[in-house]
């Protein structure tokens, strides 16, 4: 809603009509519309190897996989894990066995796992 040229009318509409907007709009030009989740933790899954890591505060910005050891900002991620899941590529399809375990909630202090803005 930061966008000065939409806000008022993404507001006015409110969210629920502007997805029927994007759908009618998608039927239109013949586009196939997605609808993922709600609950699904995009911001928790790493998008290289499918681990989950947990919770992680609002606070933190960058996450290190402890699995594939690729650090990730925490944004990019969760849209790279968005566009994996509306294309259909879910990453329970890549873990077996003991590689779908998670890891308990995240602290902001553990400097192995986390980073945040300042790099701690």
């Amino acid at each position: 809603v930061k966008n000065r040229k939409l806000a008022r009318a993404i507001s006015l509409q409110g969210w629920r009509e502007f997805r029927v907007l994007c759908e009618v709009k998608c039927e239109k030009l013949n586009r196939e519309f997605r609808v993922i989740n709600r609950w699904e933790p995009t911001s928790q899954t790493c998008f290289c190897c499918g681990y989950r890591w947990g919770k992680v505060d609002l606070c933190v910005r960058s996450v290190i996989c402890l699995s594939c050891g690729i650090e990730h900002d925490r944004d990019e991620n969760a849209s790279k894990n968005i566009e994996m899941v509306g294309m259909g590529h879910r990453h329970d399809l890549k873990r077996t066995g003991s590689d779908c375990k998670t890891t308990t909630v995240a602290r902001c202090c553990d400097p192995s796992r986390i980073t945040d803005l300042e790099g701690r």
